[in-house]
């Protein structure tokens, strides 16, 4: 599996959060975490692995 777009991404993301940190003085790091960590959660679901997930998921409750 190529990981390569998320890893990116995360990478990308982390800059992005850097760059806000350092213009808005007033974000406390335990804000900058918790974006970091729903970001992570974001990109896992649309990984192949996640997407999996949520199929069998929706199929059990349907079922």
């Amino acid at each position: 599996m190529n990981y390569l777009p998320h890893l990116i991404a995360l990478v990308i993301g982390c800059i992005v959060l850097w760059i806000i940190k350092r213009k808005y003085k007033k974000i406390s790091n335990s804000e900058l975490i918790m974006v970091f960590i729903l970001f992570v959660i974001l990109i896992a679901i649309f990984t192949e692995l996640g997407m999996d997930l949520i199929k069998r998921l929706i199929s059990f409750i349907q079922v």
